[in-house]
């Protein structure tokens, strides 16, 4: 379990309980058994590690991204590995937006800097460390080197109630599909492509100096994620249409989600799902921020929530990526008269499509006034006895 395992980054913004992954790749603790043994048996990496800390000193052990030594070579390309935590970052951060529209509490992974992988690391020969981006390579010495966490965001620790697991076992298993053929699959190379996209999407707007145009800016890029997903290469196009199409197919959980009674605009008039409507707004919103159409705030807001609809476009792309995917629970049910099975079988499937449903009553928070705050609630007294 723990041998042929080699850390290749370390991620300093996401605690996790357990591993994350599959027999070739995995994003693991630092307490992780397999982490622990490399630290042993190298004690520069266990130097290495103990060097990060977040912005007000305390320190921490970063999350290590490990390759296993039999993968083959193409899962050791940066694209791969890109590859890989861009599905888990998806994974999460779809889930703890559709949560946080549901019931807002903060605290959550919403955002794609949680999975960013630091641009410094331990060489292969665990001497000394490595820095390389676009904008620098150069190595130092471990001993001068002081690893942070993001000054932007929380370390928000996460376990698997965290993480939407059947869309992470569906990505993980197209992944591999992707990286071990010859020559890959056009719908394997737009999903990567796609998820690429919307993990950048899934990043902070900007810092302390986020304007609306920053918001707008994301929301174009969701946007593309959608319209590579549905591309059927060659000299075809991607359009609007061919999104509305990959939503409209989606096998709803509940009914409201299902309904055709949204306008979607346009000169004909078709009445959609309202997943295809929060699509519209988007869709919209991309064309006046980046053609340099007058816009402001306002244009952010769906009216009746008051919120932004960059919140509703993560789990709106869960969907597309139902459909996409295809996301189902294919087991055959058992005989009603084994009772035994029949509840086991009935709990699983709920269990599997609990994020399927909890993204649509994500959509479905756009059609519903925001909740009232406590302090404006009608409060009923009881009347003095003195009256």
């Amino acid at each position: 379990m723990t041998a042929g395992w080699t850390p290749v980054f370390v991620l300093p913004n996401i605690p996790l309980q357990a591993a994350i992954g599959c027999d070739i790749a995995a994003l693991a603790p630092a307490h992780d058994p397999r982490v622990a043994a490399i630290k042993r048996a190298q004690p520069m990496f266990r130097r290495f590690l103990n060097r990060f800390s977040d912005n007000f000193g305390q320190k921490f052990e970063p999350s290590v991204l490990l390759v296993h030594s039999a993968a083959p070579p193409a899962f050791l390309d940066i694209s791969a590995l890109a590859s890989f935590r861009d599905l888990i970052a998806i994974a999460t951060t779809t889930c703890g937006r559709a949560l946080e529209l549901r019931h807002r509490r903060g605290h959550r992974v919403m955002f794609g800097e949680a999975f960013a992988i630091y641009p410094w690391m331990l060489d292969r020969h665990y001497e000394d460390v490595i820095g390389s981006t676009p904008a620098i390579l150069g190595t130092h010495e471990v001993a001068s080197f002081k690893g942070q966490s993001s000054p932007a965001i929380f370390r928000t620790p996460v376990d698997e109630n965290d993480i939407d697991q059947p869309l992470l076992a569906a990505l993980l298993a197209r992944w591999m599909r992707r990286y071990e053929a010859a020559e890959a699959a056009w719908e394997d190379i737009v999903l990567m492509r796609s998820l690429n996209m919307a993990y950048n999407a899934s990043l902070l707007p900007a810092g302390t100096d986020t304007t609306f145009y920053d918001v707008g800016r994301v929301v174009s890029l969701w946007v593309s994620a959608f319209e590579i997903l549905v591309h059927p290469g060659g000299s075809g196009q991607a359009n609007r249409d061919k999104v509305f199409e990959l939503i409209e197919k989606t096998p709803w959980t509940i009914a409201a989600s299902a309904a055709l009674a949204h306008d979607t605009g346009g000169k004909t008039k078709v009445k959609r799902t309202l997943a295809s409507w929060v699509y519209q707004a988007l869709y919209d919103c991309r064309n006046d921020f980046l053609h340099g159409n007058p816009v402001d705030r306002t244009k952010l807001i769906l009216p009746l929530p008051q919120r932004t609809v960059f919140e509703y476009a993560a789990p709106l792309y869960r969907l597309a990526l139902t459909s996409f995917l295809p996301l189902l629970y294919a087991k055959p049910m058992p005989s009603a008269n084994d009772a035994k099975l029949l509840g086991a079988y009935i709990a699983e499937r709920m269990e599997y499509m609990s994020p399927q449903k909890l993204a649509e009553e994500a959509l479905l928070t756009a059609t519903k006034p925001p909740a009232l705050p406590r302090s404006t609630r009608t409060r009923v007294t009881r009347p003095s006895r003195r009256s």
